[in-house]
């Protein structure tokens, strides 16, 4: 009897709930012959509903599901995959499918009404793109002309450098 170990109550003894944690699939199994159904086309709602320490034990398996919920129209109930083909809404940042690309379609329309309605109303001025084209180029040049500036420098440096080590 003095043999038999007692049974402690320490945490380090008894199976820990990590264990049960790692042993449970993170989402539901996939049906054969179908994709995985994650319960949502949002990337951001798919992680928040996946606590952090799960996160970071089972992060294979919660890549791959953000990798393919990136890949599905962002509209609610649509799973076409937009992989090769899609459209990214300029105005809510959501991928869709050539199917819900048009902001009318996807619930975008309003905004969109607004935007174009805002742009009718108060036009910019003719004068006002120009200077904003130049200003554009100009920085290009300028940012071109400081890159062949340094480019050179990195060439006075080593042809420098090279002569210092034949002496």
């Amino acid at each position: 009897m003095a043999d038999k170990a007692k049974p402690s109550d320490s945490p380090s003894d008894s199976p820990s709930t990590s264990t049960n944690v790692d042993s449970a699939p993170l989402f539901p199994p996939a049906k054969p012959g179908k994709p995985a159904d994650y319960g949502t086309n949002n990337t951001l709602e798919l992680l928040e509903r996946i606590p952090s320490q799960i996160v970071d034990m089972k992060l294979d398996e919660v890549l791959t599901a953000v990798k393919t919920v990136d890949n599905l129209c962002d509209y609610a109930r649509c799973k076409t995959k937009t992989s090769l083909m899609g459209q990214d809404c300029e105005l809510c940042k959501k991928r869709f499918c050539f199917k819900h690309g048009l902001p009318e379609v996807h619930g975008c329309g309003v905004e969109k009404k607004r935007e174009a309605r805002k742009e009718f109303l108060n036009p910019k001025p003719i004068k006002t793109i120009r200077q904003e084209e130049d200003l554009k180029n100009a920085k290009k040049k300028l940012n071109e002309k400081l890159k062949n500036m340094q480019v050179n420098r990195m060439q006075k440096n080593n042809a420098g450098a090279t002569s210092k080590k034949k002496k």
